[in-house]
């Protein structure tokens, strides 16, 4: 874990009428970024001042050489202040934080992202596609993305698209694309990330299949190094701390509520 102040490399909008919009900061960060691994997140100081006073999380989107990412949704204050940050800007942040997804090389993979629950997805994706592992990639949106981020991400591999509304792939939940799927080619492992209902909804279709899964919790979190407790889900083995025992975790360990 370190704290860096990292020099903002990039800061893109994709931003359209009609359409999520996502934001991409690429960071240099050299420390952080040469000891990375897909799951893990970082806390980002949002201002100097104290408001807001909070770090915010966000799961890490991709290194490259001394660069990370992040893609992010503006959700509040906070994430609404860092859409003015430009290049060349200092940014206070402190990670790699948390644990990472167990990286398999199996025959038959798949990733399943909810929303904003792309971002580690995305980094696991990249480490996959170079031990050249087979794997299949749904993202579930409520509707479409700006043609350039689907661009960018497609330029890394093949993604299955599903919104609420169809504006984009095929139309329905990403649990249509899930049964779909599954009654053609049965995945050996999956790895999922995304909106709590959506968590909860494929444990609940997994029960009685036993497919190993690995999931990446969405949560709130006040410091990130599992000081406040503020960040507990009720798991078989008591609460655990989704900053510092997750934020991944076999699907099987989270009691759903």
């Amino acid at each position: 874990m370190f704290l860096e102040i990292a020099k903002v490399v990039k800061h893109i909008h994709f931003v359209i009428e009609d359409a999520e919009a996502f934001h991409l900061l690429i960071l240099n960060a050299p420390k952080i970024a040469s000891c990375a691994k897909p799951g893990q997140f970082l806390m980002v100081k949002i201002s100097n001042n104290f408001d807001p006073l909070l770090r915010r999380p966000f799961s890490i989107f991709f290194c490259e050489k001394e660069k990370i990412a992040i893609l992010y949704k503006v959700v509040g204050k906070g994430t609404k202040l860092m859409t003015y940050w430009k290049e060349g800007d200092n940014v206070n942040i402190l990670g790699p934080l948390g644990n990472g997804f167990k990286v398999y090389s199996l025959s038959s993979i798949w990733l399943l992202a909810g929303g904003a629950g792309i971002a580690p997805l995305f980094f696991l994706a990249k480490v996959l596609k170079k031990k050249k592992a087979n794997f299949k990639f749904i993202w579930g949106l409520r509707y479409k993305v700006h043609s350039e981020l689907l661009a960018f991400l497609k330029e890394n591999f093949d993604i299955t698209i599903y919104t609420e509304d169809g504006s984009l792939g095929y139309q329905g939940l990403i649990m249509d694309g899930v049964k779909k799927f599954f009654d053609k080619k049965k995945p050996n492992f999956i790895y999922a990330c995304g909106p709590l209902p959506m968590l909860k909804a494929l444990a609940i279709w997994n029960k009685d299949k036993k497919i190993p899964m690995q999931i990446s919790l969405e949560t709130n979190m006040a410091c990130g190094i599992g000081a406040c407790l503020g960040c507990v889900v009720s798991t078989k083995a008591g609460y655990c701390k989704v900053c510092q025992d997750g934020p991944i975790f076999d699907v099987e360990e989270i009691i759903w509520k």
